[in-house]
């Protein structure tokens, strides 16, 4: 039996009696509100267009109305059925428009709304100019304020950060005649200024409250402390951000004859509710800039993704070997045995000598990788008519199989990349999330001192040697040295590239390790042609400690007081191949105890270097560096580069 009207209604007026969408009637409780607070703006005692104007921002729906219903209430309620009159018709001629020309392609267009509503301002405003040309001015202000908030209010609702800061100002001001006793407007200000600590949102609610608020001075009040709380440490930072907005606002307006208990009671009250708001992290989605657990929430949930994108990839093969014969031979009769007369007597009643003759030879064919008439019996070759075909055929058949086999490994090799990547910047994102702060830079314990020097070949200005070293996000330091394959301008371009890459990887706080898979899976995916050796030394400026990372480069040296060690092998340099030895090789190293690590190019290693370095008894990385490049013959680009760690002495 069929419901009847009444009945298919009645859930959904159960529904929106509950309370429907959440969302939506956050929002219209939002609007409503918000075109009731800005009602209150003025301009020397006259009524501004800013609450109108929110309802004609808003989409045509509840929340539109719910802005609407807010700005008439707040006029009526607050200026009077006579002065309120025009901007009552001004909120429902907008919002009657807009529902007007829904549905047609005129909203699209990002200038519709603003010159609409200030069209219908200017026509509503229009009839009190005849006869009174004085009034001129004014007429031109509301209109063009109305475009003007019209357009911001809609970039507000669009999430940019700077148009809601206008749209809080704003309301903050209207505020601020709401209440006689207290400036509410101004409790406002200070609870937002408190809660975000930046001069952006001071400057936009101290300007707001002067111009279109019952407040004065309040730029000064408010910019003040939120410069000050710029310099504030970042532990005590809520603390003393709070006693600065209860203090020095009231000491501006102390200074210029405006102090008050009411203003003494805002600011205070305003200061206390901010200081808990940021602590809370209440304002920090609202504004734009999110903070907290829910942007830490974010980068879990966005690390969690990316390591379900790497288990949904699939899993490495088995080669598939031997096996791979039957498709050959499968193809291979079909194509010559089908039509041939003996089919039925090879295939049928002798497919067992058949079988064996083929199995026989098909590891000989797959390891050679063609097939000859003598990789078959002898028996087997004197019964087959089209023995030189059928061979012809497998030929064809074995290039298709290697044909695939190559896809299937460069596809499996393309696969093992992207789950290595998805991997490291999972572990990146999860890094950011639980790093704590950096430390200054001047708690290090250790300075680094790093000589370069280098030569192009046969004493050439451009060497594909490349060398950098930087300081990292958090206490730590980077010294790289790339070579690139061969010599001259194409080589030096090479390793130039591999620096920059690798360079933004580590400045942005990814692990050495992660950066360096990340740099291989790209020039594999890319399919370089020509490759670039890497090391990588990554120093703790707090401990001393380091990790040197080598990737297909020249042995280095690390030299103490007492001996000089030899550190790598060789190893293929990135870019070749993914997984197995195509890692990089990872030694941990002591540099803060005087000792010295020297990092070379192939051209300028070898048993002259190491003794040179074993030899030398000075203690200048840069002395060390020259030396070792000055005693070599150029017959190849040629670099050192030397690092060492000096304490700091202050």
């Amino acid at each position: 039996m069929k419901d009847t009207l009444a009945q298919r209604m009645l859930p959904k007026k159960r529904i929106w009696l509950r309370g429907g969408d959440p969302a939506l009637l956050r929002d219209c409780a939002r609007m409503l509100a918000e075109g009731f607070l800005l009602s209150g703006a003025s301009l020397h005692g006259q009524i501004l267009p800013f609450a109108a104007c929110l309802a004609a921002a808003q989409p045509s729906g509840l929340r539109a109305v719910a802005a609407a219903a807010g700005a008439v209430a707040g006029y009526l309620l607050r200026w009077g059925a006579a002065e309120a009159a025009e901007m009552v018709a001004l909120a429902c001629m907008s919002l009657a428009a807009a529902a007007l020309f829904q549905g047609t392609a005129l909203p699209r267009l990002r200038w519709f709304y603003p010159a609409l509503t200030a069209a219908v301002c200017a026509v509503l405003g229009g009839v009190s100019l005849f006869g009174q040309a004085r009034l001129l001015p004014l007429w031109c202000a509301k209109w063009l304020s109305a475009a003007l908030a019209c357009a911001v209010f809609r970039l507000a609702l669009r999430g940019s950060r700077t148009a809601k800061l206008v749209l809080a100002a704003l309301t903050a001001a209207g505020a601020s005649t709401l209440v006689s006793q207290v400036d509410l407007g101004l409790a406002c200000a200070v609870c937002l200024c408190a809660a975000t600590c930046e001069p952006l949102p001071a400057a936009a609610m101290g300007m707001a409250l002067d111009c279109f608020g019952a407040a004065n001075h309040a730029t000064l009040a408010l910019l003040l402390p939120a410069v000050l709380a710029q310099r504030l440490p970042q532990g005590r930072r809520s603390f003393l951000s709070g006693v600065l907005f209860a203090v020095l606002p009231n000491a501006a307006l102390l200074l210029f004859g405006e102090a008050s208990v009411a203003a003494a009671l805002a600011v205070c009250s305003g200061a206390a509710l901010g200081t808990l708001a940021r602590r809370r992290g209440w304002f920090s989605r609202e504004m734009g800039s999110e903070t907290g657990d829910g942007a830490l929430a974010r980068l879990e949930n966005a690390a969690q993704t990316l390591e379900l994108l790497r288990t949904r990839l699939p899993r490495s093969e088995t080669s598939p070997g031997v096996s791979e014969a039957e498709s050959v031979y499968d193809g291979a009769a079909e194509r010559v045995c089908r039509c041939c007369a003996r089919f039925h007597r090879c295939w049928e009643r002798r497919a067992e000598q058949t079988y064996d003759a083929l199995t026989g030879a098909a590891r000989r064919i797959i390891e050679r990788g063609t097939a000859t008439a003598e990789d078959f019996p002898q028996e087997f070759r004197e019964n087959c008519c089209h023995m030189e075909g059928f061979v012809t055929a497998i030929n064809a058949e074995l290039e298709g199989m290697l044909f695939r086999r190559r896809y299937r490994m460069e596809l499996q090799e393309s696969r093992q990349v992207l789950a290595q990547e998805l991997e490291s910047l999972a572990s990146y994102l999860r890094a950011v999330r639980t790093q704590t702060p950096p430390k200054s830079a001047a708690e290090v314990s250790f300075l680094p001192e790093v000589g370069i020097c280098s030569v192009g070949k046969d004493g050439s200005r451009v060497s594909g040697d490349r060398g950098a070293c930087f300081r990292g996000t958090r206490g730590d330091y980077y010294v790289l040295l790339c070579d690139g394959m061969g010599t001259g301008a194409e080589a030096s371009r090479t390793s130039a590239e591999t620096v920059r890459l690798l360079e933004r990887l580590l400045r942005v706080g990814l692990d050495p390790q992660d950066a360096l898979q990340i740099y291989n899976g790209a020039e594999l995916l890319r399919g370089a042609e020509r490759f670039t050796t890497i090391d990588l030394l990554h120093i703790d400026l707090y401990s001393g400690e380091a990790e040197l990372y080598k990737w297909g480069a020249a042995p280095s040296y690390w030299r103490d007081a007492r001996e000089a060690k030899k550190i790598g092998t060789a190893a293929p340099p990135p870019g070749v191949g993914v997984g197995g030895v195509n890692t990089p090789e990872r030694y941990h190293l002591s540099l803060g105890r005087g000792e010295m690590l020297v990092l070379v190019s192939d051209g300028a290693g070898g048993a002259q270097t190491e003794a040179a370095i074993a030899a030398y008894s000075g203690e200048s990385a840069r002395e060390l560096a020259a030396l070792l490049i000055s005693g070599l013959p150029a017959q190849d680009d040629m670099t050192a580069v030397t690092v060492t760690l000096r304490p700091c002495t202050s």
